[in-house]
């Protein structure tokens, strides 16, 4: 098993664990949505991420490009039924597969030791001064 360190991480990018949502089943645009929102994190401590990776039980199973970080309520998610309950002060992100490039760099890589054990909070960001 490969091992994504910190330092392997040279773009700005927020790691989005989504263990309760994630089957084997899901559809690219399942994946998608389920990845994208809806998150209880401020807008301004994640605008910087340039980068999405969708992880699942330790395993990054998608990367997206992030075309914009949005109030969860805007997020228009075509397979998850909007609810105003939930998505209350929460965010999430609009945005695109990654291009080949930065998908080769993550897909299929554990990110397990990024984490401190019982560290509950479902995404991390990491970013690089460029």
């Amino acid at each position: 098993m490969e091992y994504l360190k910190r330092e392997d991480i040279t773009d700005n990018v927020a790691i989005i664990k989504i263990n309760q949502s994630y089957k084997d089943s899901l559809t690219a645009l399942e994946l998608y949505d389920c990845t994208r929102g809806c998150w209880k994190r401020k807008l301004e401590s994640v605008r910087s991420a340039e980068y999405v990776l969708a992880v699942a039980k330790g395993i990054v199973k998608e990367v997206y490009q992030v075309d914009e970080w949005l109030p969860a309520q805007k997020l228009n998610r075509e397979t998850i039924p909007y609810d105003s309950n939930f998505e209350k002060d929460r965010i999430g992100f609009s945005g695109r597969i990654a291009d080949n490039i930065i998908r080769k760099k993550y897909i299929g890589v554990s990110v397990e030791k990024l984490f401190k054990r019982g560290e509950a909070n479902p995404v991390k960001i990491f970013l690089n001064d460029r």
